[in-house]
């Protein structure tokens, strides 16, 4: 067999793929990419809905959760929060602009802090310091105390500080608000 090297070479119809055969691959390529597509997307929608859905889910509005939050004794001067909204009464010490609120106290109990649960979950809330076991000689150290949390509302833009030295940082997400309750030191 000698190999023709001229352009006018006629090339066999036999050589092209069928039409139909071709249809065929592209079609099962486009399925094969949804299909990964699919179950990429469903499995990226599980892994967002179990990292955020424990944080949140008996958290809504109008409810009142048993939470245990985690204090220093300092955090009653330390804890502050930055933001401009009032809902149901309740407020930061300090504006979105860090300019003091109309009342700062944490001994007010529409003045809200931040807090963390004993399992990580940033809340703001008010009225811890107001409760009789908080009031007297409190443990050294790192403690919990154990309170009925009223959800009153959610906030989008506040700031939070954990030192009355260190500027506010924004969030950066959406955070449940309300007012602590039955507070008590676990025995």
């Amino acid at each position: 067999m000698t190999f023709d090297p001229s352009p006018d070479r006629h090339v066999p119809a036999d050589a092209r793929p069928p039409a139909g055969r071709l249809n065929a691959l592209v079609l099962s390529l486009l399925s094969f990419c949804l299909i990964v597509f699919g179950v990429w997307l469903v499995s990226a929608g599980k892994r967002y809905r179990e990292e955020y859905a424990q944080t949140s889910q008996p958290w809504h509005v109008g409810t009142t959760v048993q939470v245990e939050v985690t204090v220093v004794r300092d955090d009653r001067q330390n804890l502050a929060c930055a933001a401009d909204p009032v809902i149901a009464g309740l407020h930061c010490g300090f504006r979105r602009n860090a300019s003091p609120a109309s009342s700062t106290s944490a001994v007010d109990p529409r003045v809200l802090q931040p807090y963390n649960t004993v399992g990580s979950e940033l809340f703001l809330g008010a009225g811890l310091w107001t409760w009789p076991d908080l009031k007297g000689p409190l443990p050294s150290g790192r403690f919990s105390v154990v309170c009925n949390y009223h959800v009153r509302g959610i906030m989008s833009s506040a700031a939070v500080r954990f030192s009355s030295t260190a500027p506010f940082s924004p969030v950066g997400r959406t955070i449940t608000i309300g007012s602590l309750a039955d507070c008590v030191l676990p025995r």
